[in-house]
């Protein structure tokens, strides 16, 4: 109910529409942020600091290095099972973003791999569970989901400093490598409702025209809403929701009041084996 809920009314997702080169339609997705190239001294090009409620993409102030805690319970190996059930806005933006941050295949198809929870011990993960015990939290395993979902990416991620991530599909082309980069975070610690986290990634990759080539920067936002239910036979699962919005990027700001596109989609993480009998803490 409260899954079905967001569904209806959650926030958009969408890919910034304006670049300075078109990309290749493998990426459909719209560049938001320009060239590498250096301009000579006196000649830069000046960039705009705020667009309404715009937030500076290219900003290199640092975020707290503590990342999404997820129940203790869910330490270990998890099937996922994700499916897109909406895309609303620029469609083309929404699958960009899509594959960006590791979608593959045909997005209409639903995706099935592993993903895992690591426990790091350490102080700052600390949380209270729903017997008021406390805990040490669980981390989501970033690199080891991009590496599981694209089959076989070389990932470069470490769980102790868990805001940047790079990747590079073996089918190289237009956008099969990529930094992602969170920017911004919000967290909501586990309680009898669920939990959840609102994180604002920088997905920059590279493209090329007229034998140079450039970075490309993306603003995208993805929200997720987790809640643990059972099935019909007992066994445990893990319901998500996640939304992505993209946003149009100028000069490096995002207008982050005015997403572009929304992507929703549906996970359920179930262990690959029974689970079946009382729920953990």
């Amino acid at each position: 109910r409260m899954l079905s809920a967001l569904l209806c009314c959650g926030p958009s997702f969408a890919l910034p529409r304006r670049h300075f080169v078109a990309v290749s339609a493998a990426l459909a997705g719209p560049p938001c942020h320009t060239s590498a190239a250096t301009a000579p001294p006196g000649f830069e090009a000046r960039r705009v600091e705020g667009i309404g409620g715009g937030f500076d993409m290219l900003s290199e102030q640092p975020i707290a290095d503590v990342d999404v805690l997820y129940p203790p319970s869910l330490n270990g190996t998890w099937v996922c099972e994700r499916r897109v059930a909406a895309v609303e806005g620029d469609v083309g933006q929404a699958q960009g973003a899509w594959k960006l941050l590791g979608g593959t295949g045909d997005i209409q198809s639903g995706e099935k791999y592993y993903v895992r929870f690591v426990d790091l011990r350490r102080s700052s993960d600390a949380m209270t569970g729903l017997d008021g015990r406390r805990y040490y939290g669980d981390v989501f395993d970033r690199g080891f989901e991009i590496e599981s979902r694209t089959g076989g990416a070389a990932v470069r991620w470490d769980a102790r400093t868990p805001n940047l991530l790079r990747y590079e599909r073996e089918a190289g082309g237009p956008g099969s490598a990529a930094e992602l980069k969170v920017v911004e975070r919000s967290v909501e610690l586990p309680s009898e409702k669920g939990w959840g986290s609102n994180e604002l990634i920088r997905v920059t990759t590279t493209s090329s025209a007229f034998g140079s080539s450039f970075d490309v920067t993306y603003a995208t936002r993805v929200q997720r809403r987790w809640r643990r239910a059972t099935t019909s036979e007992g066994d445990r699962v893990v319901e998500g929701l996640e939304i992505i919005k993209t946003y149009r990027v100028l000069d490096g700001v995002a207008g982050v009041e005015m997403p572009t596109s929304t992507l929703k989609s549906t996970i359920r993480l179930t262990r690959p084996y029974e689970t079946r009998g009382p729920q953990p803490k």
